[in-house]
């Protein structure tokens, strides 16, 4: 005898993670839940009720792999997050290669305050040098970063979008923050330290490390 008592499903499970915009995407969203409620209408046990669950699952697979893949871009996301508030500041529609140069001397300093706090908490400034912060902390994570992006510009192979473009510039102001796919299609141009920066650069070279030493910044320890 079949037994009268209704199969109740569960209440919806939450989808694994979240999608690009930090909520699921609306139209994989509408799909999963119909294939939730199609799956509540079935028999628990019947053929059609196993494939229906195979989707389901599927379907959350797909919405943590569209999840995972946004990581993997989530440093360039920043940067070009940083890029297009600098345009909505600056009301530009273009600009020269030189003020992008400076826009990307600002964007490898971003951090700069948080390191110089760190410095000045841990008191680790002594007369036989200048010592690196713990790679692991978070500002130790932020000098790496800054000495690695700082060479990039030294050597004229720091990355960003090619403001000098006034379509990217639209482009770039228009974009959805977030959206990968619409910032893969942004031109990018490798440019090095504005002419400003160049001179002072030269200049500690020419005086020594002093005044990096004094800043607690860009200066491994002497051996």
């Amino acid at each position: 005898q079949h037994s009268n008592t209704q199969h109740t499903m569960p209440k919806n499970p939450a989808p694994p993670t979240q999608g690009k915009s930090g909520k699921l995407n609306p139209t994989l969203a509408n799909i999963r839940n119909k294939k939730i409620k199609k799956l509540g209408d079935l028999h628990p046990k019947s053929r059609k009720a196993s494939k229906a669950h195979k989707d389901l699952l599927h379907m959350d697979k797909k919405v943590f792999h569209i999840a995972t893949r946004d990581l993997k871009y989530k440093p360039e996301l920043m940067k070009m997050s940083f890029f297009q508030r600098s345009i909505w500041m600056d009301q530009k529609k273009v600009y020269t290669l030189e003020e992008l140069k400076e826009l990307a001397n600002e964007y490898t300093e971003r951090h700069d305050d948080e390191i110089a706090d760190a410095y000045q908490e841990a008191k680790i400034f002594g007369t036989s040098g200048v010592k690196r912060l713990a790679p692991t902390s978070r500002a130790g994570q932020y000098e790496t970063l800054r000495l690695h992006e700082k060479e990039l510009l030294e050597n004229g192979k720091f990355s960003v979008p090619d403001l000098t473009n006034p379509r990217v510039v639209r482009d770039l102001s228009e974009w959805k923050s977030g959206n990968v796919d619409q910032m893969k299609s942004l031109k990018t141009i490798e440019v090095g330290l504005p002419e400003e920066q160049h001179m002072e650069e030269d200049g500690k070279e020419a005086g020594g490390a002093k005044g990096a030493e004094e800043a607690g910044m860009d200066v491994p320890e002497q051996a």
